[in-house]
């Protein structure tokens, strides 16, 4: 792949890591409510729901720090 793909390769993927990023902690910030207010079968559903919230936030904060750093291409 000649440099200039790379580059462009790697621009694509850390905005699309940061959309991911944004959403999720808009998401996150979205459940605090039911987290404050829910209980029982109800509060579990969100709780493992922020779980895999957690995955996608790391995943997509790590690759994002990698192009901030210059260590993805």
């Amino acid at each position: 792949m000649r440099e200039a793909d790379e580059q462009t390769s790697a621009a694509a993927r850390a905005a699309q890591a940061r959309a991911n990023l944004v959403a999720t902690l808009r998401e996150c910030g979205d459940l605090a409510a039911a987290v404050e207010s829910l209980e029982g079968e109800d509060l579990l559903e969100v709780l493992t729901y922020l779980d895999s919230l957690r995955f996608v936030m790391a995943e997509s904060g790590q690759l994002l720090q990698g192009v901030v750093r210059g260590n993805v291409s």
